[in-house]
């Protein structure tokens, strides 16, 4: 007996020991009503499979999942289609059909994630999590929350009956954290599968809270930075250390750096950018506002542009930016180098060629035996012209849900699947409609998460954008 009771001791002390150290956590299903249940469970689901680029089966396994939602929930098996335009790169599309009065509305998301590594994490990253009111798992944020958005609202949508005047056509991807190839097939060689008057993107735009929590923004993406990235390549003879000379690879490659440096790329905006400007400006201290009017009107205003420039997020708003971020060269400590290289990455205005960037960095570094070679050419994205009658139609919805919060587009500086769209001529506008304050994301971070409020209150605001747009 007393040893039965020290045995149950020694489990209820080994218990309390494992309860301290895991994270506390909060019950996933309370408090909520059937159409928020839905869509926690659908999150739930997502993050639950780990659809990196090590595991392509898993992603698989999620667009199914999807897929079989769909067909519970009496969407037709054709209007259902798994794609898998290369080796383990897989999508969905899906229709959610209406009477076909106006030009079919197209939706984007993606569920594949970056990689986690479960040992730095505070929660199991692949399971979803719930603690002081946040969401937590590996894909809250980005960008299974955007996929919970549209197969949730598809489903509650077609519980009710509603028929829209337009298709709806969901296009998940499964591989734009890496290669992008399903989209970049969607809007190629699959182009009937996808053709729309223009996209919504989960993937992009955002609401922003104030640091004393008030939403003071709701931005939509207009446009986004082409990804292109450089090597630089200083080359000599080399020789003994012990004898140097004035040419010498890496201080060659030193000086090439320290010009492009020094460097910043001409001011130019688009009309998005403008009204980025205009719109944003109530949003900051009054000198600074001033500025942001000044150059919306003339982006020639040196010294508003000066002003502006000095803030790292204006700077990258305001043009094109190119950054060393890798560097490698020399073979041993005790002789002069032959060759030395930095990578350099550049995001690219809308409207500029690549090719006019390189030049302008072979004219930078011309003279101090330097190569400039593009590792590769990437895909450009024109700016998506946001017309009046979808703004307002977004301004409408939002002070409905949220009052007097000012929409405004924005320039994203990284890029999504959403330039592929755009590429092939598909206007595309990013609304996530999840409101977070600035710094404070952890996309491809520890510990990603999102605000509880802020996921279904963004679910119910798609429900209502789709419903308006769609008519």
């Amino acid at each position: 007996m007393r040893k039965k009771t020290a045995i149950l001791l020694s489990a209820t002390l080994l218990t309390m020991v494992i309860t301290t150290l895991l994270p506390a956590t909060e019950p996933l299903f309370s408090n909520l009503t059937p159409d928020q249940k839905r869509s926690e469970d659908i999150l739930a689901e997502l993050v639950s499979f780990e659809s990196t680029v090590e595991h392509p089966a898993e992603t698989h396994r999620a667009l199914q999942a999807m897929a079989n939602r769909l067909r519970q929930a009496g969407f037709p098996d054709n209007d259902i289609q798994l794609v898998n335009p290369a080796d383990d790169q897989f999508g969905l599309v899906v229709y959610y059909r209406g009477i076909a009065e106006k030009r079919p509305l197209l939706l984007l998301a993606h569920v594949d994630v970056v990689t986690a590594t479960p040992d730095a994490w505070s929660f199991p990253p692949f399971t979803l999590g719930k603690q002081n009111g946040y969401y937590v798992g590996r894909g809250t944020e980005d960008n299974k929350a955007g996929v919970t958005q549209i197969i949730s609202n598809f489903i509650r949508l077609k519980q009710e009956g509603w028929v829209p005047k337009r298709d709806l056509i969901a296009a998940i991807s499964g591989d734009e954290e890496t290669a992008g190839s399903v989209a970049q097939w969607l809007s190629g060689e699959g182009r009937e599968l996808i053709d729309a008057e223009y996209a919504i993107n989960s993937d992009a735009g955002y609401g922003e809270y104030s640091d004393s929590g008030e939403r003071r923004a709701f931005w939509v993406q207009t446009s986004e930075k082409l990804y292109q990235t450089y090597q630089l390549t200083a080359t000599n003879e080399g020789g003994h250390s012990s004898v140097p000379r004035p040419d010498n690879a890496i201080q060659d490659l030193a000086t090439a750096t320290t010009s492009l440096a020094n460097y910043r790329f001409p001011i130019i905006l688009n009309d998005g950018t403008r009204m980025q400007l205009r719109r944003a400006a109530a949003m900051y201290p009054k000198n600074i506002a001033r500025d942001m009017l000044v150059l919306a009107e003339n982006e020639s205003d040196q010294d508003a542009a000066q002003n502006l420039s000095v803030k790292p997020a204006f700077n990258a708003m305001l043009r094109t930016t190119c950054v060393p971020t890798m560097l490698s060269g020399g073979h041993a400590e005790n002789a002069l180098p032959r060759d030395a290289t930095v990578t350099v990455n550049c995001r690219i205005l809308p409207g500029t060629p690549a090719v006019a960037v390189e030049k302008e960095i072979a004219r930078l570094v011309s003279g101090q035996n330097i190569t400039v070679k593009a590792i590769y050419q990437g895909l450009p994205s024109e700016a998506s012209v946001l017309p009046d009658a979808i703004l307002e139609n977004i301004e409408t919805l939002v002070e409905e849900r949220w009052g007097d919060v000012p929409v405004i587009p924005n320039m994203s500086t990284g890029a999504t699947d959403g330039l592929f769209y755009r590429n092939a001529g598909i206007p595309v506008y990013g609304i996530s409609a999840i409101f977070g304050k600035p710094g404070d994301s952890r996309a491809h971070g520890l510990d990603e998460r999102i605000g509880i409020q802020d996921f279904h209150e963004s679910v119910a605001f798609w429900y209502q954008m789709l419903k308006t747009l769609g008519r």
